[in-house]
C-alpha cells in the first residue's frame, strides 16, 4: 500500500485539474453489470485558479439502480467556495441518466443482429450553475448510444456519441444561448490492482453547423482503496471552450482531493 500512495501523491503533485463546464460521469457509474443499488458520496478539498483564487469544499453524491437490461443513475454536486475573505455557494447540478442494453436489432423480419452486449442507448437531462465559470443556469437534454469496446477485469474501453444535445444556458452577463451540439466521448478505466484504479475519459462538444464554437474536456481519476468502504480520491479534470460566457477565459483548471464512500 505504501508504493501506491507515493504514486498517488505524485500523480497529485504533477497534474493540473479543470473546473469543467462538461460533466464527467465516467467515473460514477459501475463499470460492470452487476444488478442491484449502489452509490458514494465524495467529500473533496479543492485549490482553484480562474481569474481568481479560491478555496473550495465540494460534495458529489450518486445513487445507481442496475437490471439486467436498464440502468438509472442520479448524481449530483454542490460547491462552497472562499475567495477574497468571503464564503459562499457558487456551482451546483443534477444529472438523471437512463440507460438500456440492446441485445439485438431487428434486421428485417425474420432475422435479427445480435449485438454481443456491445450497444447501449441512454438519454440524459442535466441542470447546473457555476458563478465563477459565469454560468447562471444550463439545462442539457440528449440521447445518443453508447460502446462497448473491451469490458475485462483489469481494463475496460468504452465510447460514446450523442448526435442531438440541446443546451440552454444563461450567462451572468444576461446573455442567453439555445443551441443544438452533438457530443462524443471515450472512456477508459483500468484496475492493475484491487486497491488501485485509474479513470480517464475526453470529451468533445460542438455546436452543430458550427465546428468552431467547441468544447473540450479531458478527466483523470486515481482511486487509491483505504478500506473496503473508502477510497482516496485524486482527479484531473481540463476544459477548453472556443466560446466561453463573457470575462471568463477559454481554459480554466484546478485541484481535486478528497474521499470516497461507497454503499
Amino acid at each position: 500500500m505504501s508504493n501506491k500512495l507515493v504514486i498517488a501523491v505524485l500523480f497529485y503533485l504533477i497534474l493540473l485539474s479543470a473546473a469543467s463546464q462538461i460533466m464527467n460521469i465516467e467515473r460514477r457509474r459501475q463499470q460492470f453489470d452487476t444488478i442491484g443499488w449502489f452509490g458514494n458520496t465524495e467529500w473533496q478539498l479543492i485549490a482553484e485558479q480562474n481569474s481568481k483564487q479560491y478555496f473550495t469544499f465540494r460534495n458529489l453524491n450518486s445513487i445507481e439502480r442496475q437490471t439486467y437490461k436498464r440502468n438509472f443513475l442520479l448524481l449530483s454536486e454542490l460547491r462552497f467556495v472562499r475567495g477574497e475573505d468571503q464564503t459562499f455557494a457558487n456551482a451546483g447540478f443534477i444529472h438523471f441518466r437512463y440507460t438500456y442494453k440492446i441485445d439485438e436489432i431487428p434486421v428485417d423480419s425474420a432475422r435479427v443482429f445480435k449485438t454481443g452486449n456491445f450497444l447501449r442507448w441512454e438519454s440524459f437531462i442535466q441542470q447546473q450553475y457555476n458563478a465563477l465559470l459565469g454560468v447562471s443556469f444550463r439545462n442539457l437534454v440528449g440521447t445518443g448510444l453508447r460502446f462497448k469496446i473491451i469490458q475485462k477485469p483489469v481494463i475496460s474501453f468504452f465510447s460514446g456519441v450523442t448526435p442531438i444535445m440541446h443546451e440552454y444556458e444563461r450567462e451572468k452577463s444576461g446573455i442567453v444561448h439555445s443551441d443544438l451540439r452533438f457530443s462524443c466521448y471515450t472512456a477508459l478505466n483500468y484496475k492493475p490492482e484491487q486497491t488501485l484504479t485509474f479513470i480517464t475519459a475526453l470529451y468533445y462538444q460542438p455546436i452543430w453547423f458550427f465546428a468552431y464554437d467547441h468544447r473540450i474536456s479531458w478527466e483523470a481519476n486515481v482511486f487509491v482503496r483505504i478500506s473496503k468502504k473508502l477510497d482516496l480520491t485524486i482527479i484531473f479534470n481540463y476544459l477548453f471552450d472556443t466560446q466561453p460566457p463573457q470575462s471568463i477565459r477559454n481554459h480554466v483548471y484546478n485541484i481535486f482531493n478528497g474521499l470516497r464512500y461507497n454503499f
